[in-house]
């Protein structure tokens, strides 16, 4: 017998509904992070559930038996809770910016901030309730009735009680983690993370709100919209799926950088030490080796200076304390990677241009790396990194020659200028040998004079 074509159509929705939140979750997934995994993947378990919700409701369609809707009715709600309680992990991890890749890392962070750790407790322990209530009570029967096309279904029956207990979850939610995301958007300048910060809550609200009417009220009235519900919550999905189409989004989620306004040329320049101009010496990578013994870290501030007269950011891998961290501080156009022995994962310092990172993870520095350059695609950049003794002598030969070969093909793609700092005195002829085979343009900083040994 031939199947009537109007039986297939809210099917057809549904699937459209799984493939448009497939792409989403896609999207999410191809995100290029490392320090932030646990946000990445909690945002993909997010729209794995949800496509389990849609996959049931899909299913619901052809199944009739009374056994299945029992399934369906517990497994979707409780799919909806779990979702509920992932987003609100992840609106705490994007506001407070946790080391680590594990839920227990965001909850270790969590509970640092005492009124925050309450909040969510009462929250989680409301939504166990309501999880233990649909296990415990099965608080919903079934009901005849005809689709939005007049084919004839059965449809879940929740109690009005549990249907207020659920709206009670969303509007939680709609003024507790959709409100700490709204207040990280205000951490950052970048455009697109600042509209990810706002379309993010609206969508998973509007998701939320559309299932709490079209799978719950509506239902209970005997009206079954839901294929309505799906078309909503799949326009929504595909606004996820658009907001995260820019592989580094979610890392520009922890790293706000903006343009400086450039600033007069300050007399002494890098560049004018050197003897050349500034349009000489832009968007190249230099190898300066350094003798300890005297202030060549006043060349990397005229650097910054300089720079920052052609409204550049310059990001500067240093440790705390360090001649040029100290040279440095304070200058508007410069944020700091302060490299430390006491994280192993990026994170927020003491200050707001400062992001701390591992002193011995080139893997990490690389992503950190790749993550300032490819998240500010529209800004001018300098770089120094501070320094390549300090990698060499801890980490080795053939790992800093790895970093540096890799860390210069990012730069020398997009035209950073940059400038790597090498300790005079301290290396085998075959190490400094090796460096400098990785640098066109070499300097020398020694008896207060900088110099060029080299250009490419």
């Amino acid at each position: 017998m031939a199947i009537e074509p109007t039986v297939l159509v809210i099917p057809a929705i549904h699937i459209v509904t799984l493939l448009i939140t497939g792409m989403s979750a896609a999207y999410v997934y191809k995100q290029r992070t490392i320090e932030y995994l646990q946000v990445r993947n909690l945002l993909v378990m997010v729209h794995v559930f949800y496509m389990g919700v849609v996959a049931l409701e899909l299913v619901r369609n052809f199944v009739k038996d009374p056994l299945f809707l029992t399934v369906y009715t517990m497994s979707n709600t409780s799919f909806v809770l779990a979702d509920v309680v992932l987003l609100t992990l992840i609106a705490i991890a994007i506001y407070y910016r946790p080391t680590g890749k594990t839920v227990f890392d965001i909850l270790r962070e969590l509970a640092k901030h005492q009124i925050q750790a309450t909040l969510f407790t009462v929250y989680m322990v409301y939504i166990a309730f309501a999880e233990g209530f649909l296990l415990a009570f099965k608080p919903f029967g079934s009901q005849p009735m005809s689709n939005l096309l007049g084919i004839p279904v059965v449809a879940t029956q929740f109690d009005n009680l549990y249907l207020d207990m659920l709206l009670g979850v969303l509007l939680v939610f709609l003024a507790y983690p959709s409100i700490l995301l709204i207040a990280a958007r205000a951490r950052t300048t970048d455009t697109e993370v600042r509209r990810a910060f706002a379309i993010l809550p609206i969508t998973w609200v509007g998701i939320g709100l559309d299932l709490l009417i079209f799978n719950g009220y509506l239902l209970n009235r005997g009206l079954d919209y839901s294929a309505v519900g799906y078309l909503f919550a799949a326009a929504a999905f595909a606004v996820t799926a658009a907001t995260f189409r820019r592989a580094t989004l979610l890392s520009a989620f922890f790293l706000p950088a903006t343009a400086p306004t450039p600033t007069v040329a300050p007399t002494a320049t890098f560049s004018g030490l050197l003897g050349l101009t500034t349009d000489r010496i832009v968007g190249k990578a230099f190898l300066l080796e350094v003798d300890p013994s005297v202030r060549y870290e006043e060349s990397i501030r005229n650097l910054a200076m300089e720079l920052s007269a052609q409204g550049h950011v310059m990001f500067a891998f240093t440790s705390r304390g360090s001649p040029i961290h100290n040279s440095l501080s304070g200058l508007e156009n410069v944020r700091f990677f302060t490299m430390t022995a006491k994280v192993s994962y990026p994170r927020p310092g003491e200050q707001p241009n400062e992001v701390m990172v591992p002193n011995n993870d080139a893997t990490v520095l690389l992503n950190v790396l790749d993550k300032a350059i490819t998240s500010n695609p529209t800004l001018k950049l300098g770089v120094v990194f501070d320094s390549i003794t300090d990698m060499l002598l801890s980490s080795g030969l053939e790992v800093t020659y790895r970093f540096l070969k890799q860390a210069n093909e990012m730069i020398n793609t997009q035209k950073v200028t940059s400038v790597f700092l090498l300790t005079l005195g301290v290396h085998s002829e075959r190490e400094v040998n090796v460096v400098k085979s990785l640098f066109s343009n070499q300097l020398s900083y020694a008896s207060g004079q900088l110099s060029v040994q080299k250009t490419g």
